[in-house]
């Protein structure tokens, strides 16, 4: 039974210096990590994870909770001046970023994706504080069958992604799909794809693709123009009046901020999902409900607040079900986990009953972090936007760099620089056929989850197991939807065209 008292104590808890050095220091490198292409905060977690036996397990958890929230925040910063996503959860952000930060709107996009960063950060908080344990026993509603259907969900945000062209988005997601088959089967083990390559048993890299499809082929476009904005450079003071107007500008979009804090919520509860999927899912309902979804893809500010509220919703409601039910959905979450067990520290139903006030003070600490992203954020965001005026032989070579370390931290492998090398050869064609590399990677991130869920499920109760819970069907009714209004919106814009010939 929670009490008043604990949540208070709690509160007062989170003030003491401990706790804020943590957030503090928790955050400034996360922030850091998001930025910088390819470094992921759950390596850094890794890393950092044997240190964290000294300190207290609270201000552990407290510290990589800022850590991971930090960079999704920042993930956003190289998806909007560079058009590579510091994070997975970022990937939806540059469909609307990157064309920003080229018609000279890179200060704007930044502000915008703080001030969606926040409010997806304050909901999640407001929501993990509240009603944490509801949140926790509706992520144990999600068997194998809502797991897939979700999934299927998914897959048809993809026709709002493609535009006009569904054949090619139809194409782009059944090769997605067949990537993702690479690796051991989870059934069997078997391994399916490999040609005999140890290095794809555990599949391929999520973050070389990305790095891969979205980097080199920018850096090679990127090598042809002067600098990323073929805009002059602004002043610093015209810069932070950008920055400010689009952190406020925002708030404006009322109708996605609260439809994304929805999606990021639901999806960051149920294990095994992530920012990823969230960002594009919102992203896509975003322009199914816009009135000017023709504007999408050209540098439209309501996509970019929806894909960047949802992935930092996300990133809190993830906490949720690692503390109330020991499962982790994320490999952030999953060292989050293993801090605690080093600990002794087993989370589950009892943890609230026995660690009430430790558990508040975590969940306070998340609105410090959304906090520190509204002005932390914008204040770094006022020197890392001067990256779009850089001249491209020197961002180029830089960045390339940057990217291959990257892609080789990952799993310290050198095979992943083959990968990254291959599926940038992969995202050049895609681009210069027109396929949509957006449709690509949500399948191939969905891919997994589809197939082990499915085997899951059907061993469990036959194909009667989809349409049995009320969950079920309403994920039903949503994936049919999704298909049906891009048909319909197209109709429509057709019927004007027809009636003037």
């Amino acid at each position: 039974m929670f009490e008043f008292s604990n949540a208070v104590e709690g509160l007062m808890l989170l003030f003491t210096w401990q706790v804020m050095a943590a957030i503090t220091v928790g955050f400034l490198l996360g922030f850091l990590v998001g930025a910088v292409p390819g470094f992921n905060d759950s390596n850094l977690m890794a890393i950092m994870l044997p240190l964290t036996i000294y300190l207290d397990p609270m201000i552990a958890i407290v510290g990589m909770s800022s850590l991971y929230f930090a960079a999704q925040a920042a993930g956003a910063i190289p998806a909007i001046l560079i058009n590579i996503p510091g994070t997975g959860g970022a990937a939806a952000t540059t469909i609307e970023g990157y064309p920003m930060a080229q018609k000279g709107q890179a200060g704007y996009a930044l502000g915008l994706s703080h001030g969606a960063s926040f409010v997806g950060a304050a909901v999640g908080a407001l929501a993990s504080l509240m009603i944490a344990p509801a949140l926790g026993l509706f992520a144990l509603r999600f068997g194998p069958a809502e797991m897939f259907l979700l999934g299927v969900f998914g897959l048809t945000i993809v026709g709002a992604l493609a535009g006009k062209d569904l054949l090619k988005a139809g194409i782009a997601i059944l090769l997605g799909l067949l990537v993702s088959l690479v690796g051991a089967d989870p059934s069997t083990a078997f391994e399916r794809g490999t040609f005999g390559i140890l290095s794809l048993s555990d599949g391929i890299s999520l973050m070389a693709i990305i790095l891969g499809l979205f980097g080199l082929p920018e850096l090679i476009d990127l090598v042809k123009r002067t600098s990323v904005s073929g805009q002059s450079e602004v002043s610093d003071r015209e810069l932070n009046s950008n920055l400010h107007r689009g952190f406020f500008d925002a708030f404006k979009y009322k109708g996605a901020l609260a439809v994304s804090s929805a999606v990021g919520l639901v999806v960051g509860i149920v294990p095994g999902a992530g920012a990823a999927i969230s960002s594009f899912v919102s992203y896509g309902m975003a322009k199914q409900m816009s009135r000017n979804p023709q504007n999408y893809g050209k540098g439209e500010p309501e996509g970019l607040v929806a894909a960047e509220c949802a992935n930092n919703a996300t990133a809190c409601a993830a906490i949720v079900p690692l503390l109330t039910l020991g499962l982790p959905g994320s490999g952030s979450t999953t060292v989050m986990l293993a801090a605690l067990i080093l600990h002794g520290i087993r989370p589950g139903p009892q943890f609230f009953a026995q660690f009430q006030v430790e558990a508040f003070t975590i969940f306070w600490s998340f609105f410090v972090s959304a906090i520190l992203i509204a002005v932390v954020g914008c204040w770094i965001s006022r020197y890392t936007r001067r990256l779009v005026y850089v001249r491209g032989y020197i961002l180029v070579p830089t960045v390339l760099l940057l990217l291959f370390l990257g892609a080789y931290a990952t799993k310290f492998s050198t095979f992943d620089l083959a990968v990254v090398a291959a599926f940038g050869a992969l995202g050049i064609a895609m681009r210069v056929l027109r396929y949509p590399i957006p449709a690509f990677l949500l399948a191939f991130i969905l891919g997994p989850i589809l197939e082990a869920n499915y085997l899951r499920a059907t061993r469990i109760g036959g194909l009667d197991i989809f349409i049995q819970s009320g969950i079920s069907q309403f994920l039903i009714v949503l994936s049919v939807l999704s298909l049906v209004i891009p048909g319909l919106w197209l109709l429509r814009q057709r019927r004007p065209s027809l009636q003037h010939g």
